[in-house]
């Protein structure tokens, strides 16, 4: 090979390896970029497809009527279909391990309630943990419940059956809708604050036990307003108090467990929305934005007004509020679960 041969040959690598390199640099530059710009972009045009809003509960109760009102709203809020999807089942267990193991993207979402709570104390072997693998979006309602009697029990009123649970001689039959539910909770509170010994009756659910109660089966049973209601109203059962801190707005002759001095007895009822702990904090915001709106229609303020439920005050409704919320009622409930040693196995 001559000179000039090698030198053109020389120059010819010289240029390729100028090119490789150039190339390569030119790659890293635009994946750095998609790197940046792939988070913010996510969140920026959240949501982009259907968003699975998972019921922990059965189809066509309250909570599940309250989860397709809310996604209804939010549908037409974020431009997405928001599609409910009910996962019943141990106790509202097994709906949420379902979203604390999906992917935290904010497509996946849970509407639960109360129990969400309770269950830690009741089931120690747990699939998740609610605070470490879930995130609260927001608050939803609240509500509480009513004690009512049957039609032919002796007492007028909320002093009158105090006195007759201790001196009938033999323990009332308190219904509830099974172990560690609020109606069981609430039993366990009212007779801890009367001082009265009680015979618990469970029921899978709060239909059964309150068809028994107007069947004269059992005595009392705490249950809420839409089940409640319409029984006050057309007389098929007494009325003795409201286990909130103040009045129902639905039933205001009722006394409340609060102005009774019954300060264990407020025992609420309430829904929450939550994703996967680890969803991008815009997500959240996003989802707690268009919940905000859609909580704040005249249409949802009236559904929940028909059952005696009624939207979280708007400064307890972030994120950060509701999780703060959590996990006070979290402390609550293992404490009253403890302190009564309620097993699953018990009445």
């Amino acid at each position: 090979m001559t000179k000039d041969e090698k030198n053109e040959v020389q120059a010819l690598a010289g240029r390729f390896v100028a090119y490789v390199s150039t190339a390569l640099k030119a790659a890293c530059v635009v994946a750095a970029a998609g790197a940046v710009l792939a988070q913010p972009a996510s969140a920026e045009t959240f949501p982009q497809r259907v968003i699975t809003l998972v019921a922990a509960t059965a189809a066509g109760g309250p909570g599940d009527a309250v989860a397709r009102i809310i996604a209804d709203r939010m549908s037409a809020i974020l431009g997405q279909q928001v599609v409910v999807e009910n996962v019943a089942g141990g106790g509202g267990t097994i709906g949420a391990a379902r979203v604390a193991r999906a992917k935290p993207d904010g497509y996946t979402m849970l509407m639960h309630q109360t129990g969400i709570t309770i269950a830690p104390a009741l089931y120690p072997k747990l699939a998740y943990d609610v605070e470490k693998d879930l995130t609260a979006v927001g608050l939803v309602n609240i509500s509480y419940t009513f004690l009512v009697g049957r039609k032919s029990l002796p007492a007028g009123d909320i002093k009158d059956l105090a006195a007759w649970m201790k001196g009938s001689g033999k323990p009332a039959k308190f219904a509830h809708p099974g172990t560690g539910s609020m109606g069981h909770l609430a039993t366990v509170a009212f007779a801890k604050a009367i001082g009265a010994e009680i015979d618990p009756v469970p029921y899978r659910g709060i239909g059964p036990a309150m068809n028994d109660l107007m069947g004269e089966h059992v005595d009392l049973v705490w249950a809420g307003p839409a089940t409640a209601l319409p029984q006050i109203k057309s007389g098929n059962v007494k009325v003795y108090a409201y286990n909130g801190d103040k009045r129902s707005t639905v039933l205001p002759d009722v006394p409340s467990a609060g102005e009774l001095g019954y300060k264990d007895v407020d025992v609420p009822f309430w829904q929450a929305l939550f994703v996967p702990a680890a969803t991008p904090k815009p997500i959240v915001d996003q989802l707690n934005a268009a919940l905000r709106t859609a909580l704040a229609d005249p249409k949802v303020v009236k559904a929940f007004q028909d059952t005696g439920a009624e939207a979280f005050p708007a400064d307890k409704l972030s994120p950060e509020a509701a999780n703060a919320f959590i996990h006070n009622e979290l402390v609550r409930w293992r404490k009253v679960v403890t302190e009564n040693n309620i097993k699953l196995d018990q009445p």
